[in-house]
């Protein structure tokens, strides 16, 4: 074994234990959650979330000393993205405005952020294909390698019980006898783990009853006994116990996260992203000149609605309220809908990429026009709810929703740049959407 497989072995252990500090302080979490101590929580989940920082730092330390892989530039850039994400994520929650929502959000970018962190997406970088990687560390990446840390256990116990076999041979036999001796106790080996243990429940026991008599026999010895009792009973053994017990499956899902994706090639991402490429072409069913009429018919729609409803909908832009509308009536009104039309335009625009052909140049022209009206009718919401926020000021809501008209509308422009330039775009939106997203959380401490 060379130095960089032993540095990388040493890693492991440390994550090993790491395991079950982090899961036993996630678990915890819950209860500390109850008080009303808004800071003490912060502070605690943001210490959380340098743990999971710490274990991915680690995580991809082992790849490096293994050599299994080699990151390019934006593959080493990515994961200090997502790592600040994650601790500012952390520390909005002492806002406590969108608490729920932002651990949704960290829930997500820890097990996101350990895939990009050790190349475990479909492709180089964050991708469009995103939810397909979600699902993948969700469920194969972590389900799949859920005995892992049993497995580590199991190695680390072997490998402490294996020197004291060795050495308890006599030094002037044979090399022969030694390799028998050798063979013999490896065969043993889950025996003697097992062994191992029920020695040593049988010497805790003994241990106990030996207290037990002492304590009989001298008063001092029995107060003593006693204080170090009371003590124990005052930080709960029993509710540690069980903090502990819930906290193994969490400690084995994280460890299949974070290890499975050391111990694991990323081939199959690789082998699974080819497959999706070259089946791809079958998708592509739908004749262009009928994608073509639909995507018309969606254009004409939207463009005869913006000449019809010229004044109700640009009104907001000069600051006007339209006649018969209070400001609240006229932010409430259309804006979903206003919304909802840009995510059916991004659907249609997938479709159109799906089962379409990416060469028709009408096609290319239609996407582009399709999206930039996807943007006006971003603009139009948002400028209903600044009109709205101007003049009854902040909540929590309206803010929620002018982050998500910005995000939808970032989302057109740049599809419309990808359309234009054939460059990928969907990783500077999503890293625009989460950036924006804590930007939001920390502005509106201002108005809490």
């Amino acid at each position: 074994m060379n130095t960089n497989t032993k540095r990388a072995e040493t890693l492991k252990v440390i994550c090993l234990g790491l395991s079950y500090v982090f899961s036993y302080a996630y678990i915890n979490l819950f209860s500390l959650s109850s008080s009303h101590n808004r800071l003490a929580v912060t502070i605690y989940l943001s210490a959380l979330c340098a743990g999971a920082i710490l274990w991915l730092e680690l995580s991809m330390r082992q790849l490096q000393l293994s050599g299994r892989f080699s990151p390019t530039p934006i593959q080493k850039i990515e994961p200090r993205f997502w790592e600040a994400i994650l601790l500012l994520l952390a520390i909005s929650t002492y806002n406590g405005s969108l608490c729920g929502l932002s651990l949704f959000f960290i829930h997500m970018v820890v097990i996101y952020m350990v895939q990009v962190g050790t190349g475990h997406l479909l492709t180089d970088r964050s991708s469009c294909l995103m939810p397909m990687d979600l699902t993948n560390g969700c469920f194969r990446l972590t389900f799949g390698n859920i005995g892992t840390r049993f497995c580590t256990v199991a190695e680390c116990l072997r490998r402490c019980t294996a020197p004291a076999a060795l050495s308890s041979g006599n030094s002037s036999e044979t090399s022969g006898s030694i390799t028998n001796d050798t063979t013999c106790t490896e065969k043993r080996k889950p025996g003697h783990i097992c062994g191992i243990i029920g020695i040593l429940f049988f010497i805790f026991i003994i241990f106990n009853i030996a207290l037990s008599n002492l304590a009989s026999v001298d008063k001092n010895f029995s107060y003593a006994l006693f204080s170090i009792d009371q003590f124990w009973e005052q930080i709960s053994i029993s509710e540690s116990m069980i903090k502990f017990l819930f906290s193994l499956p969490v400690g084995a899902f994280l460890f299949g996260l974070y290890q499975g994706c050391v111990n694991k090639d990323n081939e199959q991402e690789a082998e699974f992203h080819n497959k999706l490429l070259a089946h791809s072409t079958k998708l592509r069913i739908m004749p262009d000149k009928l994608f073509a009429a639909v995507m018309s018919a969606f254009i004409a729609v939207y463009l005869a609605f913006y000449v019809s409803q010229a004044s109700y909908m640009f009104s907001a832009f000069a600051g006007v309220l339209p006649e018969a509308f209070t400001a609240s009536e006229y932010a409430v009104s259309g804006f979903h809908e206003l919304i909802n039309v840009v995510i059916i335009n991004f659907i249609l625009l997938s479709l159109v990429r799906i089962f379409g052909s990416k060469d028709n140049r009408l096609l290319h022209i239609l996407s582009i026009v399709l999206m930039a009206e996807s943007m006006v009718f971003a603009a139009i919401s948002a400028s209903k709810i600044i009109l709205y926020m101007s003049r009854f000021g902040y909540t929590v809501s309206r803010t929620l929703g002018l982050w998500g008209t910005s995000v939808v509308f970032v989302g057109a422009a740049l599809a419309i740049v990808y359309l234009v330039t054939r460059k990928r775009t969907f990783a500077p939106w999503l890293w625009y959407a989460s950036a924006s997203y804590v930007i939001m959380e920390f502005i509106s401490w201002a108005f809490v």
